[in-house]
This record gives structure tokens, sequence and C-alpha cells, in this order.
């Protein structure tokens, strides 16, 4: 284990490295001057000129990935062009506040994916059956940002029961704002008692999560389904029934934990999907998470931000899938 862990913790340092070169000279590709971004736009040509040295934009750029790599080992992503403040503080912000959905919206997806999944193995051929393979189906080809904006239409402007948009209603944000401690906002309002903020920050995240859910728990549910078919029709498991074992003991004991293997790597693949969906989501519901910066970032060529998302992401996802890997190799003693 403890070789397999050094061997992911090598990888994942060439992938930041890599990732970190790619993203470096393709956003140094991007056109528009960034020092007149970083300025504003009704700065002179001398405040221009002395943020282009400022931001170390007069250097050949080899000398500024040198500096950039220099700088990203001691934990300096840089001065976003468009807060003018560190990227690494302005992550640190918004990565909390992304969490908390990618984090619900996972756990909902692996659960109940799998469940669905068993349900429908165990009831092969059945209406049950058929009506949950209809079910995942559709869950994987919708669109997410429209199953979003749908959300949005049914549960806001036709029923009203949940909220448009935002993550707290406005006279909470005064009469019971969240205190900044772990950046979750629903831990940091159980630390500090603020359960009127609790409640309502829950209400908010209801339909972003399930609009980043979706997709992930019909991937996660065919796949359950089949693998758990297949591992029914080996050798051993009909042995295994021959010698009188109850097919209930045969399917969730020996079948389910010879089946999740597969489904664990979705799971951990499915941290990408998610990530990458709460780009639009985020900015549908106006949830202040990492991927509302990213697009802000994109819309102002703010490249320094865009270089920090990009990374922290990718290590995110790795780190995410080792994760998987190591509880594979903990479930299916074969892997080892």
């Amino acid at each position: 284990m403890l070789l397999f862990l050094f061997k992911r913790f090598a990888g994942l340092i060439a992938l930041l490295v890599v990732l970190s070169t790619l993203v470096f000279f393709f956003t140094r590709s991007l056109p528009g001057d960034v020092a007149a971004l970083y300025v504003g736009g009704t700065a002179k040509a001398e405040e221009i000129e002395r943020a282009r040295v400022e931001l170390g934009l007069d250097k050949p750029l080899i000398v500024q990935y040198k500096c950039y790599i220099q700088k990203l080992l001691q934990g300096d992503m840089g001065i976003s062009l468009r807060t003018h403040r560190p990227v690494m503080q302005d992550l640190m912000e918004k990565i909390p506040m992304s969490m908390e959905l990618v984090c619900w919206a996972l756990l909902f997806a692996a659960s109940g994916g799998v469940l669905l999944g068993v349900t429908a193995a165990y009831h092969q051929g059945s209406l049950l059956d058929e009506v949950i393979k209809w079910f995942t189906s559709a869950a994987v080809s919708i669109p997410i940002f429209f199953f979003a904006l749908l959300l949005q239409l049914f549960f806001f402007n036709v029923l009203g029961w949940f909220p448009l948009q935002g993550r707290l209603d406005t006279f909470l944000e005064f009469s019971n704002p969240i205190e900044n401690i772990t950046g979750f906002s629903l831990v940091d309002t159980i630390i500090t008692g603020n359960f009127a903020a609790f409640f309502n920050v829950a209400w908010h995240m209801v339909l972003p999560v399930a609009a980043l859910t979706i997709g992930p728990l019909g991937i996660i549910a065919r796949l359950t389904r089949s693998a758990l078919l297949d591992v029914m029709q080996q050798d051993y498991i009909l042995a295994a029934r021959a010698s009188g074992i109850s097919e209930w003991v045969l399917f969730f004991y020996y079948g389910l934990r010879n089946a999740l293997s597969p489904v664990l790597t979705v799971i951990g693949l499915s941290v990408a999907l998610i990530l990458l969906s709460t780009f639009y989501v985020e900015m549908i519901f106006n949830w202040p998470g990492i991927g509302y910066y990213a697009l802000a970032a994109i819309m102002s060529l703010d490249y320094t931000a865009l270089m920090g998302v990009s990374l922290m992401i990718g290590t995110v996802y790795v780190m995410a899938n080792t994760l998987m890997d190591i509880v594979r190799r903990i479930v299916d003693p074969r892997i080892k």
C-alpha cells in the first residue's frame, strides 16, 4: 500500500507539472493586453507599462514560466487581473462553497445509483427493472444545464417550493449572517448555532445539488446493474447457489461485493463530471463557488485565475480518483 501511495503521489506531481505547463502556455496565447486588463479600461500608456513590469510580462516567455513555477511551489498562484487579489485567497473562499455541492451530489449519486442498480438487477425483467432503466437512460441523456432550468421552472415558478437562486435569503444575510470559519456554510452554521441560516442554506442547496446529481446517478445505476448481473453469471456464484446458499446472501454479499470494483471506478470518474457541471449550475443558480468564479475569469480574460482554477480542479480530481483506487484495493483483494 505504501508503494502504491508513493506511485500515486509521484503521478500527481507529474500530472500537475504537465497541467501547469499546458495551462501557462495556453493562457499566454489568449488575445488581449493582459496589463491593460489589469489596470482597467481608462488606463494611460505609462500605467499599462508599469503594470506590465509589475506582472513580469516584459520578460521573455521562458523566464515568465520559470518565475511562475517558482511561485507555484511556494503556494503563490499570482494576482487575479479581475479582483486584484491573490488567486489562492480567492480560491480558498470559493472552493468550500463548491465542494458542498460536489460532496452532496456525489453522495446522493453514489448511494442512489448503487441502490437503483441493485434493485433493477434483483428484479431483472420485471416492470420495476424497465422503469429504472428508462429513468436512468433519461438521466444520462438530459443535459445538466437544461435539467437545472427545468428544476427552476417547475419547483420555483409552478410550485414555489424552493428559491430560484442564491445561497441565503437576503433578509437573513443581515439578520443571521454566516460566520466564515471553515468556508462550508452548513458546517459553519452548525458550529455557531445559526440554525435559521442552516435550514435556509440547505433549502437553497436542494435544486443545484439535484441538478448535479442526475447525470452521475444514471451512469452509476446502469453500471451497477450490468456489473451485478455479470457477476451473478460467474461459475463460483453458480457453484455457491448449488451448495444451498440463499439467494439473498448470494446477491448482496458475494455478488454485490465483487461488482463494486468497476462501480467505484465510475464513482471516482463522476467527480470530474460533477466538477465540470458546477460551471453552469453555479451560474444558473447564482451560487458563489469556484465555477461562478471561473466563468467570471473567462469572460474577463483573467488568465491567472484560469490557471489557478485549472490546477485546483485537476488536483481535486486526481486525489478523488486516488482515494477511489485505495478503496477498490480494500474492497477487492484481487487488485493487489
